[in-house]
């Protein structure tokens, strides 16, 4: 059979080993104890052992059907090792959750300055903030495993002493992901008082000292050869390039997995090759040499997952048996969880796996489907990783960054190998940087192939709607896999018809949402949840305006979440940083058509948002209306020419929909106060909703004020914790003695507001 007949064969339904019910088993009980543990930490409590007679009580019928029933004899092997999996993981997550509920113990009453942290991991970098995963020791003893927070970079290695408060986690979302990765506390540090770096093992020296030589802080090309080369992204991540990774879908591009393994394999492969080695020696020193890679890289999980799979394949390999990947994956996995629990809470192993298992199963069926659609088998082969991937994790990226890749086929088709080949040639001439007389030579290819890599990351993560958001709770994202899952069990032999209708069904689920919100959206507007900042959506069928931009980068987090892929205009009520602050990031990731301003404030803005290319700047007077889609916004202050630098100067939006028997009156009042509201007051008259003027501050209305307005809804955009105040108690009561509601963006978060026939509607992103 010819290369080509081959390619329209359809691929066999891969074998599933029964090493699968022992990882399951495993997964269930390791998930229950560990929350359970997880609870008791965070409540400091007695942990409930209530649920956990479910695992000896399941395990033992699954012995008892596996003896006892004909008809389950064909699974018998499955109920053995599904009922072994269940109570070996519930004892290594029983020791561990023992374990961890002493060490917490043990760190009740002790005060920073008295133990001493050893740095286990690389950084993750928050506005400047360095948090490490540590062992907190004290008289020669490990004692726990905490979260240390500072304010600058330790290697790996590290003995640090500080002053600060050793603190439980809050019982919240990120507590608990902290407590169930095994840290039973955090260390926040006030003074660093000394720190130890003593002798690091030959691998990590050289990895500190390689990471020295590239200096990854220094520009996104450094830390892209960083990040690739050694496994540490953190300064990528900081950066803006980071997010270019996560808006194409291309992330897993940096993270040391199996892609990395096999290229860094094969460069030394091709090495041994060239020598005399028996085949047998080569086998022998590669996967040595892949394990110590593993370990200069940080030994993340993805990376010894891989490194474990490579390995038994090695094996399998030279005891000239078949090799199985799926058995390989199971295997590995369990023996991780045995080790370590907690593992199965880290996202990077989390990831991995599910791709791996994807990508095992389904890749040959969507290249096959790909390749009777007539994609070239090159593509198809690339596309239908990334697809079987991208899908096959849905539920674990989307409840964590809310957003899903559209871009990420394309991308990864055509950014993949450009990293594959940074890769490569970063592993033979990066390490030559040590060398002093090198130096200055060794990363010139590296940093071009680098620099080709940002620059398509850069030009995909531009296209409007690369990435759309998703609701982190959509039951959507968990049918996805399962409709994977029961394809693999019922569907044994696929047609390429369905298969193609089933493809050409996902794009459509994929693009209907992305068309709905660009060209036919509903008329609403958005006070989004910013933090201490203004930034208010207005939207109706494909026009899209955007009143203020926040003050930093979750504005575009914001517009993302509300399925925003293009800005029309975008109007800036003065150039107070809380409402401007956003505007670059803003225009770096969207296209905007307008930026309007006060008449003659156009004069004071900052020089970050001015001769942007494409974009019109307009300036707007007393009296002047444009149109937003079915919107009309008119121009209710400032009377005179202004320099848009004080409160006093906000441009102020009377905004009216009126269409289809629906109505809406809407103020949006920026950083305007009773002083300039009562000079336009009587003019705008009875409304429906009152965007409250700075953040509802104590001089933002009164009675007075409202009883001209008397609008039914108040809303205060502010930042929880904010140090002044905001909203005030005088605003509230305010807004409550005259008979209206009020809501604010701290317990609300994104607050939208619909016109109906009988008013306008609400729906907040928090009940």
């Amino acid at each position: 059979m010819s290369a080509t007949e081959r390619e329209h064969v359809m691929p066999p339904r891969p074998l599933i080993p029964w090493t699968m019910a022992l990882c399951a088993g495993m997964c269930i009980s390791c998930v229950l104890v560990l929350n359970i543990a997880a609870d008791a930490l965070l409540r400091e409590r007695a942990p409930a052992v209530g649920p956990l007679w479910a695992i000896p009580f399941a395990a033992a019928v699954f012995v008892v059907l596996a003896q006892s029933c004909a008809r389950l004899a064909p699974w018998k092997r499955w109920l053995y090792a599904a009922s072994v999996g269940l109570v070996a993981g519930a004892v290594v997550s029983a020791w561990w959750a023992v374990g961890a509920l002493n060490s917490s113990k043990a760190l009740d009453g002790r005060a920073a300055s008295s133990l001493e942290f050893a740095v286990q991991g690389d950084p993750s970098i928050n506005d400047d903030v360095y948090s490490y995963t540590c062992e907190a020791r004290a008289d020669g003893k490990n004692l726990a495993t905490v979260r240390l927070s500072c304010d600058r970079e330790l290697k790996v290695g590290a003995h640090v002493r500080v002053i600060g408060r050793v603190l439980r986690f809050e019982n919240d979302a990120y507590g608990r992901s902290r407590v169930l990765r095994g840290e039973v506390r955090k260390v926040k540090a006030v003074r660093i008082v000394s720190v130890d770096e003593g002798s690091p093992v030959p691998l990590l020296r050289l990895r500190n000292g390689l990471l020295a030589s590239i200096a990854p802080a220094t520009d996104p090309a450094r830390a892209l050869i960083a990040g690739v080369v050694c496994g540490r992204s953190a300064e990528l991540r900081a950066q803006p390039a980071g997010d270019w990774f996560s808006v194409t879908g291309t992330a897993h591009l940096i993270a040391v997995s199996g892609s990395h393994l096999a290229i860094v394999g094969f460069v030394i492969e091709s090495a041994l090759q060239m020598t005399r080695c028996s085949r047998g020696l080569q086998r022998a020193l590669l996967a040595v040499t892949l394990v110590a890679y593993a370990a200069f890289t940080g030994a993340s999980p993805s990376a010894v997952r891989a490194c474990c799979m490579v390995a038994a394949t090695l094996v399998a390999n030279g005891a000239g048996r078949r090799r199985h990947g799926l058995s390989a994956l199971f295997v590995t996995m369990s023996i991780f969880m045995l080790l370590r629990p907690t593992v199965l809470f880290e996202m990077g192993f989390q990831l991995s796996c599910a791709s791996v298992f994807a990508i095992l199963c389904f890749c040959p069926y969507a290249t096959y489907a790909l390749g009777e659609l007539g994609v070239p088998t090159g593509i198809a082969g690339i596309l239908s990783v990334t697809l079987c991937s991208q899908l096959a994790t849905v539920p674990i990226t989307v409840p964590a960054f809310g957003t899903f890749s559209l871009i990420a086929p394309l991308a990864n088709a055509v950014i993949a190998p450009v990293v594959s080949v940074l890769l490569a040639v970063s592993i033979v001439l990066a390490p030559c940087s040590l060398v002093p007389l090198l130096r200055p030579w060794s990363l010139v290819v590296p940093m071009i192939a680098a620099r080709c890599a940002l620059f398509f990351e850069q030009l995909f993560a531009a296209v409007p709607g690369a990435s759309v958001s998703v609701p982190p709770d959509s039951i959507w994202i968990y049918l996805v896999p399962l409709s994977l899952a029961a394809l693999l069990v019922w569907w044994p032999r696929p047609r390429a018809r369905p298969m193609a209708a089933g493809l050409l069904c996902l794009a459509l689920a994929v693009v209907v949402p992305y068309v709905y919100w660009d060209r036919f959206a509903p008329p609403l507007v958005t006070i989004l949840d910013v933090g201490q900042a203004d930034a208010i959506l207005i939207r109706q069928g494909g026009t899209v305006a955007l009143v203020d931009c926040g003050l930093d980068e979750r504005v575009v987090t914001a517009l993302v979440r509300n399925n925003v892929h293009h800005i029309d205009a975008v109007f800036v009520t003065h150039w107070d940083e809380d409402h401007w602050g956003g505007l670059p990031d803003v225009l770096e990731q969207f296209s905007v058509g307008t930026i309007a301003v006060a008449a003659n404030a156009l004069e004071d803005a900052p020089a970050e948002v001015l001769n942007r290319s494409g974009v019109e700047y307009r300036q707007v007077r007393r009296g002047d209306t444009v149109d937003i889609g079915a919107f009309r916004a008119r121009v209710m202050w400032p009377f005179e020419s202004v320099d848009g630098e004080g409160n006093e100067d906000s441009l102020v939006l009377l905004l009216s929909y009126a269409q289809e028997g629906k109505s809406l009156r809407m103020l949006l009042t920026g950083d305007a106060e009773l002083d300039q509201e009562r000079e336009f007051a009587q003019e705008v008259g009875d409304i429906d909703v009152l965007k409250l003027g700075h953040h509802g501050s104590k001089v933002s209305v009164d009675g007075e004020l409202l009883d001209v307005l008397r609008p039914e809804l108040s809303i205060a955009s502010a930042g929880e914790g904010n140090r002044y105040g905001h909203p005030s108690d005088a605003c509230v009561d305010a807004v409550r003695k005259a008979g209206g509601a009020f809501m604010c963006t701290i317990e609300r978060g994104d607050i939208t507001i619909t016109p109906t026939a009988k008013g306008f509607a609400m729906r907040c992103q928090r009940p």
